[in-house]
């Protein structure tokens, strides 16, 4: 009997990596039938074959891990974030000559030894991508790459109130009508169920605590997937380097050794349900200003109900050692304290 995507998930809920979830084993299922229509010769099949799978889900639902895992057990797969590709095109096509014959060239060199493509984290907020992702995805179905993606939007929430949207209307209506559209929302989100089962806060500033924290952070993200993203806050862009979906990684200068205020950190909030902070140090009088700015940062992250997961040089009750603040403080504390805690699951 042959080894199937099913054996394959097995194995990680057999080692507790997960936790074995039917509505998974259902969409597993859903992937391999129709990878395995889209390989049929015959031409009834050709003109009813679906293209790819548009997988749509809120953060944490697991559906990138599902179309990681069956791109790994393809053996024919490639993965890339939406945002390094169209970084990769844009790059590409600006060279000077024929912006259509170099889109083709890319394309096709992209295509090349592959027969799946996972794109991860689709999403459309400017009118460039717009204009240009139907194209693209036209691209690689002329080379019979069958597509994967995965977002947090359902194909009709695309680009929004975006400019000219009535232009990428046609991108839509081509994926709702070729794609087998999956949504993979549920009661539990397993990006919440992993922290819940880890240690959060991180102490003191050593190897073996650094190794743990990055450790929680890569089994979280795709390491090899990281991007930038740029939060803008009045005239001022706040760059993250280290970011997955609403998940960013960031050391305590960056983030409270600069003049950010109350705004900047609402913005922040708003954008990532999970920020990893490294480097914290014990706070004494020269680093008042900074210990108001994480008073402010962890206020805002507490209201928007966002996680942290900390890196610090001392536990939570003696990062404050300044006497002005204590009192302030102990309200930092507490949220802290909640906001870390493993709790029951």
């Amino acid at each position: 009997m042959s080894f199937t995507v099913e054996d394959h998930y097995a194995g990680f809920f057999k080692n507790n990596f997960i936790k074995k979830d039917k509505n998974q084993i259902s969409i597993l299922k859903q992937i391999q039938s129709t990878w395995d229509d889209f390989n049929k010769k015959s031409m009834f099949f050709s003109k009813s074959k679906k293209l790819g799978i548009y997988v749509y889900g809120s953060v944490g639902t697991g559906k990138t891990f599902l179309l990681n895992l069956f791109s790994q057990f393809s053996k024919q797969g490639k993965k890339i974030h939406f945002n390094h590709l169209m970084n990769d095109i844009h790059h590409a096509i600006n060279l000077e000559g024929d912006k259509e014959k170099k889109l083709e060239s890319f394309v096709k060199n992209l295509s090349k030894n592959i027969k799946i493509l996972f794109i991860d984290e689709l999403h459309i907020f400017n009118i460039v991508d717009a204009l240009i992702v139907k194209k693209v995805f036209h691209l690689f179905e002329e080379n019979n790459i069958f597509i994967m993606t995965s977002s947090n939007f359902s194909p009709n929430e695309l680009y929004q109130n975006g400019l000219q949207r009535a232009d990428f209307l046609p991108f839509i209506n081509h994926i709702n009508k070729n794609y087998n559209i999956i949504s993979v929302e549920g009661d539990q989100d397993y990006r919440r169920l992993t922290l819940n089962q880890s240690k959060t806060y991180f102490t003191p500033i050593a190897h073996d605590t650094s190794d743990e924290f990055h450790k929680l952070f890569e089994r979280l993200v795709d390491s090899k997937s990281l991007t930038t993203k740029i939060i803008q806050s009045k005239s001022r862009k706040i760059n993250f380097t280290k970011c997955s979906a609403n998940v960013a990684l960031c050391n305590f200068d960056f983030i409270c050794n600069t003049n950010l205020g109350h705004e900047d950190y609402t913005n922040i909030a708003k954008e990532f349900n999970l920020i990893f902070i490294e480097n914290i140090p014990i706070m004494n009088n020269d680093l008042s200003d900074q210990c108001r700015r994480f008073i402010s940062l962890i206020d805002m992250l507490y209201d928007k109900k966002s996680s942290v997961v900390i890196l610090a040089e001392s536990p939570i009750s003696l990062l404050c050692q300044i006497n002005s603040l204590k009192k302030e403080f102990e309200r930092t504390a507490s949220r802290l304290y909640e906001m870390t805690i493993i709790q029951p699951t």
